[in-house]
């Protein structure tokens, strides 16, 4: 009977940059954006959130985040999310253990 292998891959280190966009078009420029310097889709996610009512019932738009998982490229990441209006971009490390390491 034969013995099946097992490949071990480690340690393993993930990257987000994480950035905030005021409204939807400036985040979406700066995903085309990502996307015309070699970032795939499967590397960027676009997520809104905190939207709500006001006291009238009227809907306010939350923050929107674009996220880059972008190991290697990081300060490219970075560079094109601030070149185009992002506010609070931070660089997380995820290693292995799902333990985030300090902001760079």
């Amino acid at each position: 009977m034969d013995r099946l292998s097992e490949q071990v891959i480690g340690p393993l280190e993930l990257v987000a940059v994480v950035a905030m966009f005021a409204d939807r078009e400036t985040a979406e420029t700066a995903v085309e954006a990502l996307l015309a310097e070699g970032f795939s889709d499967d590397q960027i996610s676009l997520v809104a959130r905190g939207a709500g009512t006001d006291d009238s019932g009227k809907f306010v738009a939350g923050g929107l985040m674009v996220t880059v998982s972008a190991k290697g490229r990081e300060r490219d990441a970075e560079r094109i999310l601030r070149d185009h209006e992002a506010r609070d971009v931070t660089t997380n490390r995820i290693g292995a253990t799902g333990e985030v390491g300090p902001k760079t």
